[in-house]
């Protein structure tokens, strides 16, 4: 315990006694160092101190249909690249440990799962992936916000794969801790084009008006005292722009901790899952990953 350097100093004028006495300055109590998956189950509404919470709301079921084509292959950083954090210490796999921060750490967790006989299996981001391969993935929030998830198909484009027309009606608001199936609906289908299946995934506490004003058709809540009404049914059939989603990546994508999660290694959680937390607290923070999937 630190001491401050003031002192309480008290003269007497019938002797030359002094008396001191040091003032004692209270300090914060030690933060706990938290990882990426720590942050994400300690914060939020539907927190339960770092174990794994039970979905909230049910599972959209992905079923058999058309895929998407893979990607050709993008010079790009990989995705479990972390920008380094002022006080974080690095983890075997690209994670971090960092001190908490006073505000809540906002983040996402996604499970890539391939089909395997006829059911669908967890396996590692960083699986390789073959022609005939049927893939989805699973999303989680740690607290109710905005989710915004894009694809790029083969001819270098984005498309919006949520908000789905077969998710809420369409709207993109999510609840805390609810599992989300993506692609809604159907499965990718890996065909004989070889390549890199690219997905990215924002998420946000406020709507992103970059992209609500691409995928609605209309505003709800037009007065500033209206209570805000639902959101229009209809998500409008749009392109994400490249150079939209590339300015987004580049503001959105700093300071996260990201941290891989593989059974097959030691250590005391089982799954096979991708956390991506934003520890800044702030009311404006977001999440950005990217989801980059090999077809060989």
């Amino acid at each position: 315990m630190s001491f401050s350097s003031n002192f309480l100093i008290s003269l007497s004028t019938a002797a030359a006694f002094v008396s001191i006495a040091p003032a004692q300055t209270a300090q914060p109590a030690p933060q706990s160092k938290l990882t990426a998956r720590e942050l994400f189950y300690s914060a939020g509404p539907e927190a339960d101190g770092g174990k794994k919470s039970t979905p909230k709301g049910s599972t959209s079921k992905g079923s058999k249909g058309s895929g998407s084509k893979a990607s050709q292959p993008a010079a790009s950083p990989k995705n479990n690249a972390v920008t380094p954090t002022p006080g974080g210490s690095a983890l075997p796999g690209g994670g971090q440990v960092i001190n908490a921060s006073a505000g809540p750490p906002i983040g996402i967790t996604y499970t890539v799962r391939r089909r395997a006989g006829g059911a669908m299996v967890d396996v590692s981001p960083e699986s390789v992936f073959h022609k005939d391969d049927r893939i989805d993935f699973i999303v989680q929030t740690n607290y109710p916000g905005y989710l915004y998830i894009g694809n790029k198909g083969p001819a270098g484009g984005w498309t919006p794969l949520f908000p789905s027309p077969q998710i809420e009606n369409g709207d993109n608001r999510v609840e805390a801790f609810r599992k989300y199936t993506m692609p809604p609906g159907y499965r990718f289908i890996f065909d004989e084009k070889t390549g890199v299946e690219e997905v990215f995934i924002l998420f946000s506490r406020v709507p992103v008006p970059d992209f609500e004003e691409l995928l609605y058709s209309e505003k709800a809540g037009s007065k500033p005292s209206e209570k805000p009404a639902p959101k229009p049914l209809s998500v409008a059939k749009v392109d994400l722009p490249e150079t939209t989603v590339d300015r987004l990546r580049s503001a959105f994508s700093r300071d996260l901790l990201i941290e891989k999660i593989d059974d097959e290694k030691p250590g005391d959680h089982k799954e096979k899952a991708v956390y991506v937390v934003n520890p800044t607290g702030a009311s404006d923070s977001h999440v950005w990953a990217d989801i980059r999937l090999v077809h060989k």
